[in-house]
């Protein structure tokens, strides 16, 4: 079905699980949360809010916000190694390094990300008693960091949603007073 020309604002902010669509005979908001083993998926349709994108948006919001507070949402990240992963950890690589003086080093590189940038801790070889102790630290560090992210993320797409979902509600509010 082709789509119409969409009378909803362009300019809105983009909210994570959150799709608009408009057809020719309906228009909603299609709300998809990928959950650790599942995706929930659900329309909220405009007719069922009065046909106002702005209430239905605000619902899906809620309904995103809820969900959130029930079930942790999937890593963004890779959680099983690439082929071409030498260590067996994800987000860890051994690497040569070569030092300021000319001599090379056997190091692990852990990257990770911290408030949405990109982050990379070394664990050099040569100060632990064996490289597998390295490699230890090292998948200790990028376990923790992990969790970190995981955090991070599901902090602010509920900061997001709840905005929206009481964004709805001010503008119902404003309304009624004119």
């Amino acid at each position: 079905m082709p789509l119409t020309k969409s009378t909803y604002p362009a300019t809105e902010p983009h909210i994570p699980g959150l799709t608009r669509f408009e057809y020719a005979r309906s228009a909603g908001w299609l709300v998809r949360y990928y959950a650790i083993g599942q995706v929930h998926q659900r329309l909220f349709s405009d007719s069922r809010y009065g046909y106002d994108p702005a209430h239905s948006r605000t619902a899906a919001c809620r309904w995103l916000l809820a969900l959130s507070q029930q079930e942790p949402l999937r890593p963004s990240f890779r959680t099983r190694p690439s082929s071409r992963n030498s260590t067996g950890a994800v987000g860890i690589c051994l690497r040569l390094k070569k030092e300021r003086s000319g001599v090379g080093v056997l190091v692990y590189d852990v990257s990770y990300q911290r408030q949405g940038r990109r982050a990379t801790k070394t664990f050099r070889v040569h100060r632990y008693h064996a490289q597998h102790a390295a490699l230890s630290a090292a998948i200790t560090f990028r376990g923790i960091c992990e969790q970190a992210m995981n955090a991070e993320r599901l902090r602010n797409a509920q900061q997001i949603w709840e905005k929206q979902s009481t964004h709805g509600l001010q503008e119902r509010s404003g309304n009624a007073a004119d």
